[in-house]
């Protein structure tokens, strides 16, 4: 009897610890947002950075953003690509066009088309409303530049992208 009400307080309190955690991991991503959107950019990235090292896509979402157009940190391509990534890598569609736009004018990475191209083609399929409108004029303006070859390398590595859960796609 002694043991069974041990092990309930134990459940009971490995509960309520975890809980508190993950309703408070909500306000400091509101608290975030609301400093990005009022241009508090610096507040903004003392916010979102611990968000983002925890893992949580939009936190690094916008901190790709911050670094990609240099507020409230520096500006930095290649920090913005490695945030871009995380995020794209947890199937979070918001990077999408970004990462297309980096490969497309190599911007902290070496010009690749048809990864652009690959970027692109997932953001038409995942987003919607004027962010899958911009990855389909995009997509139409890329690959009249391109090689009918290299229109179908970025197809399949935009396939394999999505069947590895966005685990295979760089």
């Amino acid at each position: 009897m002694w043991r069974c009400v041990v092990t309930i307080l134990l459940v009971v309190a490995c509960t309520s610890v975890t809980r508190p955690e993950s309703i408070g991991a909500a306000q400091p991503i509101e608290e975030a947002e609301f400093a990005y959107e009022r241009g508090d950019y610096t507040q903004a990235a003392r916010l979102f950075s611990p968000l983002a090292e925890q893992g949580v896509a939009s936190a690094q979402f916008y901190l790709g953003l911050m670094h990609e157009k240099g507020r409230g940190v520096r500006q930095d391509h290649s920090v913005a690509l490695m945030w871009f990534r995380k995020t794209a890598g947890q199937g979070y569609p918001g990077p999408q066009n970004n990462l297309g736009l980096i490969y497309e004018r190599g911007r902290g990475v070496r010009k690749d088309v048809v990864r652009a191209l690959m970027w692109y083609t997932l953001a038409a399929t995942m987003l919607s409303g004027g962010e899958q409108k911009t990855a389909i004029t995009r997509r139409e303006h890329l690959t009249s530049k391109m090689t009918a070859a290299e229109i179908e390398q970025a197809q399949e590595m935009a396939w394999r992208c999505q069947q590895t859960q966005f685990k295979g796609c760089d």
